[in-house]
């Protein structure tokens, strides 16, 4: 069969599990073949967690504003803002503050980011690789 022809499930992110990845950061996941979509909550109070990856990830702020170290810059990220963080660069969001209310944070990794990619067991999708 031309795979073409598969049936594309449609999906929302109000239907789509989510999990609490450390306290006051609620995220769900989207995976494509080769790129996972996060969409993230992050709380005022959240605890921030200085990481990197050798993922590159498009950062952005769908609503209310943090503070994201990238190396040995800050950005201060209002809503709007669009980064780019590299591969193996340590990065983090600070907790947004109390009268910012909670931030909307939306990521992109590619390629597919596989430890994530285990929270989309939801998806009926056929993919191709790994």
């Amino acid at each position: 069969m031309d795979k073409s022809s598969d049936a594309v499930p449609q999906y929302n992110w109000k239907d789509i599990p989510e999990r609490e990845m450390r306290r006051g950061v609620v995220q769900k996941v989207f995976r494509g073949d080769q790129v996972l979509v996060g969409q993230t909550t992050l709380y005022p109070g959240m605890q921030s967690s200085p990481h990197s990856h050798v993922y590159e990830q498009i950062f952005m702020i769908l609503k209310g504003r943090v503070k994201l170290h990238v190396g040995d810059q800050v950005f201060d990220c209002p809503e709007g803002t669009v980064i780019r963080i590299p591969p193996n660069v340590e990065h983090w969001a600070e907790a947004p503050m109390d009268e910012d209310g909670p931030a909307l944070n939306l990521d992109i990794w590619t390629p597919l980011r596989t430890d994530y990619a285990e929270h989309t067991a939801y998806q009926t999708d056929k993919f191709t690789g790994e």
